[in-house]
């Protein structure tokens, strides 16, 4: 989930989007997937609905935004509860007067999409990090694990190797965890949790560039968007997404904490060459694949052969007059 606000203007359709996974990274239904949104003060806007099943654990709602709902930012609750395990993000829904040029929303078409590029990807999407010592910030009430962009998880936060559930704040967008009172400075405290590498926005831009690839090779279907991109297309556009993502995930190792990910910078050494490997296979099916593809787009050629009397000798009147021009 992306943890930017999202900004629609009054009319528009705004589209929320939630995954939901085990903590060691397997996509899991649930059986209350649910959204609310909250307005200043707490006064609900929308009261707490069911979302969309897409697929196994990913699920979306689309909400009108009336335009007599006043220009302000409010906040969006999604929530579900996961191997028993309540778990919940907050996001932040930024509503601007009607006719403001905004993002374009989500559509149905994008958001199936994203997950399918989810099921190629999708073990950079649920990583899982077991028992992290958390970062203690200030006043021994903050405390920061390495990633954010939890998924919506059993998480477990443990206070001197006992688990707890109640007196602080998780917030799943950051990694933090903010205690009501402050701990002892000896206090230890660890979590296992399961986050996603890459943002919505990224995933969008992956797909978004692909097609852009598709609709520069020459041949028909040349200004598909990802709203009416052609099914036949679809197959293709994931291989060009999927190199796009590691092409991403290659410079992301070039760092050191996203090398933690791997082992440290040895470990991350090894997962770049593989990656490396992953990348031009990619590449060159989806080279090969999106060429092939445009050439059926053409339509046919056909030659139609007239037939035409010719003198003495098989030469045509046309050959009569070269020769008679001198040409």
């Amino acid at each position: 989930m992306p943890s930017d606000t999202l900004v629609f203007s009054q009319g528009q359709t705004a589209t929320f989007t939630a995954q939901f996974v085990t903590m060691t990274g397997m996509a899991i239904d649930v059986p209350d997937a649910t959204v609310e949104i909250y307005g200043t003060g707490g006064a609900i806007i929308l009261s707490a609905v069911s979302m969309v099943h897409v697929t196994t654990g990913f699920y979306f709602y689309d909400y009108p935004i009336p335009n007599s709902l006043p220009v302000n930012t409010y906040t969006v609750r999604i929530t579900g509860t996961v191997l028993g395990v309540p778990s919940a993000i907050t996001q932040y829904l930024e509503v601007v007067l009607a006719g403001t040029p905004t993002s374009a929303t989500l559509t149905q078409k994008k958001v199936e999409l994203i997950a399918a590029l989810e099921t190629y990807i999708k073990c950079s999407q649920h990583i899982p990090v077991m028992n992290e010592v958390a970062r203690r910030m200030q006043q021994n009430t903050t405390y920061q694990l390495s990633f954010p962009r939890w998924n919506l998880t059993n998480a477990e936060i443990r206070l001197n190797n006992e688990t707890i559930y109640d007196g602080y704040t998780l917030n799943y967008d950051t990694g933090t965890i903010v205690f009501s009172s402050p701990r002892h400075s000896t206090d230890r405290l660890t979590a296992s949790y399961n986050f996603r590498w890459f943002t919505q926005e990224e995933e969008l831009r992956f797909l978004s560039d692909a097609l852009s690839e598709i609709n520069n090779e020459p041949g028909g279907y040349n200004s598909m968007t990802l709203d009416n991109v052609d099914d036949r297309f679809v197959g293709i556009l994931m291989m060009g997404a999927v190199r796009n993502a590691i092409k991403a995930l290659m410079f992301c190792l070039q760092f050191q904490q996203p090398q933690m990910v791997f082992g440290g910078k040895e470990g991350a050494k090894d997962a770049f060459t593989n990656f490396t490997t992953l990348k031009d296979n990619n590449e060159k099916q989806f080279n090969e694949q999106k060429i092939k593809s445009k050439k059926f787009a053409y339509p046919g050629i056909k030659v139609v052969s007239t037939p035409e009397f010719t003198l003495p000798g098989g030469r045509s009147r046309w050959f009569r007059y070269l020769y008679s021009t001198g040409i």
